[in-house]
């Protein structure tokens, strides 16, 4: 046995120490076997069937619709369909027990009564969903389903990168599930200004939103954005469709999504800390030491009314350097309310130093 080992170890041996003769020799060599030996090995892939088998049956559409007398089943739902639907939509299985994962601005707000969620497996089980939470800040909303053993939709585990191919699962127009695809366009994109000013609030704070050029439509909203290995790389939430703009969608990703779970879950809402500024962008440091925060609006019940002023710049938080408005509004979230931030800004050429005591971020339900 040891010498068959030791003969099939020398022609890797010799392999090796060709390779490395190559490499000392000419290094540029290393890319072009590498990519040598990528074209021999790839395989194109010509059918995404697996990943859509792996992640559809998780995926549900989501309904709403009007109540009859007795808030058991929907108005007219004689052949157990959903009848006298507002609102279609999308949602995912995020346990075997029934909690789904679907988007804030998809459920009934509480001024608009008498009207019932339903939830539809790709096998056709219509189940009446519940509320559990929402966080308007992440556009995200959890139902319960009272059903068992149902098909969990795996997330994964890796970042997301620009260029990964990526397939959109929803119920598009209430046509029922389809699967869309493209690529990741982006990432870490700001939620500001993607949407209706009237629906802006919706994701104000959002600074970590999936670009992707998947087409998103009506109806998608709350539905999956998966990898090719049939994994969960976020939830469907936004698109620009307008003349001249085509193929820009947003997805709100994973790791954020069942953060922002576990928290509705656990405490009926996501508890984070707030500031009460809004921004007027970053701005180079008038020491020319780098950029910081500079404050536009100060909210007047905010906790940094009275402290910080509209014109400073923030550059410091607790001992961190703060450059973006992504990274001021990280911090501030991650911190509970009742925490104490120590910033740093400069007001005026005068660098001042400055405590805040924060507050809960309670947005309103429905303003």
């Amino acid at each position: 046995m040891g010498l068959k080992l030791l003969h099939a170890a020398l022609p890797v041996a010799a392999g090796l120490a060709a390779a490395a003769a190559v490499l000392a020799v000419n290094p540029r060599a290393g890319q072009k076997i590498g990519d040598w030996l990528y074209s021999m090995v790839s395989v194109r892939i010509s059918s995404y069937a697996y990943a859509v088998g792996r992640a559809a049956p998780s995926v549900v559409n989501i309904y709403v619709t009007a109540l009859n007398t007795n808030y058991t089943s929907p108005e007219g739902g004689t052949d157990g369909n959903p009848a006298e639907i507002k609102t279609s939509a999308s949602g995912v299985i995020m346990s075997k027990d029934g909690y789904i994962i679907t988007n804030y601005h998809v459920v009934p707000s509480s001024n608009e009564p008498g009207q019932s969620i339903w939830a539809m497996s790709r096998d056709g089980q219509l189940y009446q969903a519940f509320v559990i939470g929402y966080d308007r800040r992440t556009d995200i909303a959890v139902l319960k389903v009272d059903a068992k053993n149902l098909p969990p939709i795996e997330c994964a585990t890796d970042e997301p990168m620009v260029g990964d191919i990526v397939l959109a699962i929803g119920n598009p127009n209430n046509l029922g599930q389809t699967v869309t695809h493209g690529i990741i366009s982006a990432t870490a994109r700001s939620g500001s200004g993607l949407i209706a000013p009237n629906q802006m609030n919706i994701r104000e704070g959002i600074q970590d939103l999936i670009q992707t050029d998947a087409p998103i439509n009506s109806g998608n909203s709350g539905g999956a954005l998966v990898n090719t290995a049939g994994e969960m790389i976020g939830i469907n939430t936004a698109s620009i469709n307008s003349y001249q703009t085509y193929g820009i969608g947003f997805a709100v990703p994973s790791k954020l999504v069942v953060s922002v779970m576990r928290e509705i879950i656990q405490h009926g809402r996501v508890i984070r800390g707030y500031l009460g500024i809004s921004d007027n962008g970053s701005v180079p440091l008038p020491n020319r030491k780098g950029v910081g925060v500079r404050v536009a609006f100060i909210d007047p019940r905010g906790p940094a009314y009275g402290v910080l002023q509209p014109g400073d710049v923030i550059y410091e938080v607790n001992g961190s350097r703060i450059s973006s408005l992504k990274e001021l509004i990280e911090t501030v979230s991650k911190s509970r309310p009742g925490a104490k931030l120590d910033f740093k800004v400069f007001r005026g050429d005068d660098s001042v130093d400055l405590s805040v005591i924060l507050a809960e971020d309670r947005p309103g339900i429905d303003g």
